[in-house]
């Protein structure tokens, strides 16, 4: 029993690898076509976001086991969707600014794939965090690790918004009108936008590791892949950079790249530190 348990972990990560590897072969030839300026076409871009959002799905199922995984998406994706509502019917809490129709089929003004996409961000980010194993005491060490966890994610999203919602706005995927307060902005982005991004996933991350229900009840859940999550983060950085170069969004370049080696840096010291998460089933001696 054991031993086929094994078997099936293992087949499980290499399946994961497989969809990252897929993921980044596809980045690859999109990264090439902006270097050299061949076509890509809107397919190929389109391929990319679901290479990524099936790498995302599979990584959780690994790491959090499939109904912590299908509690993680929903969670994510139906606080992402509402907030996109609000934002787009009222401005809070990211600032004015409308989709255009080039992300496909929209509900309530929100195109039905972009909830996912706060799924994939929260998660990769929570997933870079959280990859050891502590036991907490008592409910008060609970809620501050969570806590903790929960606004290192949020730092880990922004910092990837920061160099890819430029880039999406002078592809007109979305178009920005103003923002709620008199902030300035990073080449067009209103600021509020950003502080939006850090409440929203750090109240995502926050309820799902409140929620979420690893067997032994006094620990939070391990991260045993994250190695993945780590490449598929760079990776995004690196499409950022290319991209936004090419834009000549060099301000974008200089305050991405700092911010998400930042995030990566802080995060592994964070783990280094002796800040550590416990996985479903495990007990920490």
């Amino acid at each position: 029993m054991l031993q086929s348990r094994d078997r099936s972990r293992t087949l499980g990560r290499l399946f994961v690898h497989f969809l990252l590897l897929v993921y980044a072969a596809i980045l690859v030839f999109i990264v090439l076509g902006l270097i050299f300026k061949f076509s890509v076409s809107a397919d190929i871009f389109f391929g990319l976001s679901f290479a990524l959002l099936f790498f995302a799905l599979g990584q959780s199922i690994y790491e959090l086991g499939f109904k912590n995984a299908v509690l993680f998406l929903a969670i994510t994706s139906g606080i992402g969707f509402l907030a996109e509502v609000l934002g787009t019917n009222s401005g809070i809490p990211f600032g004015k600014y409308y989709y255009t129709d080039f992300l496909g089929e929209k509900f309530l003004g929100v195109p039905v794939v972009v909830p996912l996409v706060w799924f994939v961000i929260s998660y990769l980010s929570y997933s870079i965090v959280a990859r050891s194993s502590r036991k907490f005491s008592g409910s008060s060490g609970k809620v501050s690790l969570i806590a903790k966890v929960a606004l290192l994610s949020a730092f880990g999203a922004v910092s990837w918004d920061f160099m890819i919602d430029p880039m999406f706005s002078a592809y007109k995927y979305w178009v920005w009108t103003g923002q709620f307060l008199p902030l300035p902005e990073l080449d067009g982005i209103p600021l509020t936008n950003f502080l939006g991004w850090f409440v929203l996933v750090a109240v995502m991350v926050f309820v799902c590791l409140s929620l979420l229900s690893p067997k032994s009840g006094s620990n939070l859940i391990k991260r045993s892949n994250a190695g993945d999550s780590v490449i598929a983060y760079v990776l995004l950085m690196i499409d950022g950079v290319v991209a936004n170069f090419t834009l000549h969004n060099y301000a974008v370049i200089g305050i991405g790249l700092f911010a998400m080696i930042a995030f990566i840096t802080i995060a592994l010291y964070y783990l280094k530190s002796g800040v550590k998460l416990e996985s479903p089933g495990q007990v920490t001696p």
